[in-house]
């Protein structure tokens, strides 16, 4: 013969895995999802537009030519709060001409580079940091 549960403790145990399921869902971190993007490139200049948070918008264009990156806010929403607020410029010359900079990637430039040329391939020289 099978014990029975008490109903009061029925009960109970499903009262603990309701509560366990909601105490799950609003303690957990919310799910990560990609903020819209969209790109374009005409040429000179390539801009990228990307939501920072709601109701604002990063749009970063990169000059080509001179080798320029620059960074704007973009607020929408009622009138008086709409702007667009320049945040900083830099010249990334220099920046693409670095193997890395705090590169934690698991491979890392000169250990590629090595590599390569073990098994023949011609690769760039590296550059002087």
């Amino acid at each position: 013969m099978k014990p029975s549960l008490q109903p009061s403790l029925l009960i109970g145990l499903a009262l603990a895995g309701l509560l366990g399921g909601l105490a799950g869902r609003f303690f957990s971190p919310p799910p990560v999802a990609a903020a819209p993007q969209s790109a374009d490139s005409g040429g000179r200049y390539v801009a990228v537009a990307s939501e920072y948070m709601a109701g604002v918008s990063l749009l970063y264009v990169l000059d080509q030519v001179n080798q320029r990156l620059t960074v704007y806010e973009a607020r929408g929403g009622a009138k008086n709060g709409q702007k667009l607020e320049f945040i900083g410029a830099r010249n990334i010359s220099l920046d693409s001409l670095l193997d890395g900079f705090n590169d934690e990637s698991e491979y890392p430039f000169e250990a590629l580079r090595k590599e390569f040329e073990q098994k023949g391939h011609e690769v760039p020289p590296a550059t002087d940091h």
